[in-house]
């Protein structure tokens, strides 16, 4: 009798063995790890969490233009006509009509793909100083005049020099053409009109931006309007920002880093000066807060170059799971349950619900994992392990951390639950070895 006592007793001290040996195999080394110097979820310090994602509101559009003047501000690059009776042009009575019609181009932006109206008089180009070279009096400057006051400029030059009289003169001038500023616009979206859907999760390698050259004319050179000329604002693959490299800040060109945009943005937020070779406007913010940038600084030059960037954030899985690379929504939040969600298409665990792995002859999870670890990057290169209970960040918000970009996120077994697994599955093998014992 004591002999059959044992003899039981040895036996399922056996199968209890060759359980948890059947346990490594099945569900790996890792899943049994404890990690001891993991930081708990609920106890992550505040200025490691993700900053939401969700709630940020979009700066006036309207910001991102400039103001129209009432009258328009003569300047260098301004084709004018000027008409001065019996001197320009010379030797004409009659008064000349100058027609001011100019072909459609459909790849730049107007004026130089417009159809403008005639006026009178010969056409004159400001040049680069301002001013324009007239017959009898030379050099005259008209920069910063409107139409009207030029107008009295020129009459009181030709009435000092005795070539005109006040009584009989008739002067008169106007605009033809308006000065433009070609920009290059260089989108690193997509630039496709027809919008091709992928699954979620899928990761597009191949990528193909676009790129437009611009004439911006006077008080729509702007960042509003070099954006509206090349497709809108950006896309969903693109950042919620855009980058504008000025001609004239390259007195000494370097990469750029992440800090100095951060920089640069804080000194305007301050109201202080800051000469760089790039200029980030954010088109979103947090409700309430204050453009972070200067009107002045959306105002395109001659040379200046505005850049779209690509959005370049993922997050990655593994463990318990299949490993992906997921991208992350551009305007959501993607808290831990969810990425898990996300990798598996089932929170209750790798089988999800359709138990392949049973089929492939696996063993299979009474328990499912509910331990997740995220490995976090620091600011100092360093990678932080932060420790997850999916049980309880079904009802514990402190669980529920927000994922960044490049966290790595892996699934677990706790070790009670590999253990209770490998038991199960050692009992659930040794009936169907042998069925009839």
């Amino acid at each position: 009798m004591h002999r059959a006592i044992l003899s039981m007793n040895l036996a399922a001290f056996q199968m209890i063995g060759w359980s948890l040996l059947t346990l490594v195999p099945s569900v790996g080394c890792h899943a049994i790890s404890e990690v001891y110097e993991a930081v708990p979820a609920s106890r992550l310090p505040c200025e490691l969490c993700s900053e939401p994602r969700e709630g940020r509101t979009v700066f006036p559009l309207t910001a991102l233009g400039q103001n129209q003047p009432t009258a328009h501000i003569i300047d260098a690059g301004d084709q004018l006509s000027i008409y001065v009776f019996g001197v320009i042009p010379p030797g004409m009575d009659d008064t000349l009509v100058l027609q001011r019609s100019q072909p459609v181009n459909q790849r730049y932006y107007p004026p130089h793909g417009s159809v403008i109206a005639s006026t009178t008089g010969l056409p004159v180009e400001v040049d680069q100083t301002g001013s324009v070279d007239l017959p009898l009096i030379g050099k005259i400057s008209l920069a910063g005049l409107t139409l009207p006051e030029a107008t009295d400029v020129v009459k009181k030059a030709y009435r000092k020099k005795q070539i005109t009289k006040e009584d009989s003169e008739r002067v008169q001038v106007s605009l033809i053409t308006t000065r433009v500023h070609r920009i290059v616009v260089l989108r690193d979206d997509t630039p496709a009109t027809p919008v091709q859907l992928v699954k979620p999760g899928q990761v597009d390698h191949i990528h193909r931006g676009s790129a437009e050259v611009v004439d911006l004319p006077a008080y729509e050179n702007d960042l509003l309007h070099a954006l509206a000329v090349t497709g809108g604002l950006p896309g969903t693959d693109a950042a919620r920002e855009i980058w504008i490299f000025k001609r004239s800040g390259l007195g000494d060109p370097h990469a750029i880093y992440p800090e100095e945009l951060d920089v640069r943005t804080a000194s305007y937020r301050k109201g202080q000066e800051c000469n760089d070779q790039v200029i980030r406007v954010p088109l979103t913010g947090v409700p309430g807060e204050s453009l972070p940038f200067r009107p002045e600084d959306v105002q395109l030059d001659s040379g200046d170059v505005v850049y779209v960037p690509r959005r370049e954030e993922y997050f990655y899985v593994g463990g318990l799971v299949a490993g992906a690379k997921i991208p992350m929504p551009r305007d959501e939040d993607v808290d831990v349950v969810e990425a898990i969600a996300m990798a598996n298409s089932s929170v209750g665990g790798p089988l999800g619900q359709s138990g392949l792995a049973l089929a492939n002859g696996t063993p299979g999870y009474v328990v499912k994992p509910t331990r997740v670890i995220i490995l976090r990057e620091l600011p100092d290169g360093r990678q932080l392990p932060i420790r997850v209970d999916l049980a309880r960040a079904m009802t514990d918000q402190k669980e529920r951390i927000l994922i960044q970009p490049n966290d790595v996120v892996m699934l677990q077994f706790k070790p009670g639950q590999s253990i209770i697994n490998g038991t199960l599955n050692f009992f659930n093998m040794s009936v169907l070895i042998n069925p009839g014992k």
